[in-house]
């Protein structure tokens, strides 16, 4: 009982210190102490945090890890290793959903880049649906599908749904091989058809399709003349 009121009471201190005080006087192991204290209820989390700092380096490494891989550290639990994943996954959908919004992405090394820092740490093979306006300035990106290392499906139907919903004269379709290099297969250069023609049919316009490699190439169909037929 004695223990019990000794992490109550030090819990409330950490907590009233944070609201009064702000994060920015804690230390990364202070930060993560109060972090677990969320799911692990009633045990000393500070040498966890420690831990966890050793085994990983860094926050950032730490956020970035797999479920399993965390659940490795000794004294995290599903509970904690499922808090730290959604935390790290949360994070990063938070980066990915601020690119500038006035900045214009008509060069194709800019689009390559946009495409490149969504899709390039994807573990399976991802088709992302970018939304532009006339200037070329981004107003939605938006994952069509997940799949596996190798695959993934082309949802005309939610392709031509987003782009009436948003209005945007410009589309791009991006997607990664997670397992292989930057070119398009069979597959791709075919649902890239089926796409641009039915946009096109609606008054709109597919201006690309990139792929983005296992090494970070990226890929345009676009710049590439035995493709550019293909859009419109």
């Amino acid at each position: 009982m004695d223990s019990k009121n000794l992490h109550s009471g030090h819990r409330k201190r950490v907590k009233e210190n944070v609201i009064k005080n702000g994060f920015s006087q804690l230390e990364e192991h202070k930060l993560l102490e109060l972090m677990l204290f969320y799911s692990i209820p009633r045990e000393d989390t500070n040498e966890l945090a420690h831990k966890l700092l050793n085994e990983f380096g860094t926050i950032d490494e730490l956020f970035k890890a797999s479920i399993d891989r965390l659940k490795r550290v000794d004294g995290v639990g599903d509970n904690t290793a499922v808090m730290i994943a959604t935390i790290g996954e949360l994070f990063l959908r938070a980066i990915k959903t601020q690119p500038v919004k006035k900045r214009n992405y008509k060069k194709t090394d800019d689009l390559k880049e946009l495409c490149k820092s969504t899709l390039l740490s994807e573990k399976v093979e991802k088709i992302v649906l970018f939304c532009f306006d006339s200037a070329w300035r981004l107003k939605k990106s938006v994952v069509l599908s997940s799949g596996t290392e190798n695959s993934a499906t082309i949802d005309i139907a939610k392709i031509v749904q987003t782009v009436l919903d948003t209005s945007a004269p410009i589309s791009v379709i991006a997607h990664n091989h997670p397992e292989g290099v930057a070119e398009p297969s069979a597959a791709d250069i075919d649902a890239t058809r089926n796409v641009s023609v039915m946009l096109r049919k609606l008054g709109f316009s597919l201006a690309d399709h990139i792929i983005i490699g296992e090494d970070g190439d990226a890929y345009s169909m676009y710049s590439d003349l035995a493709y550019r037929g293909l859009f419109y």
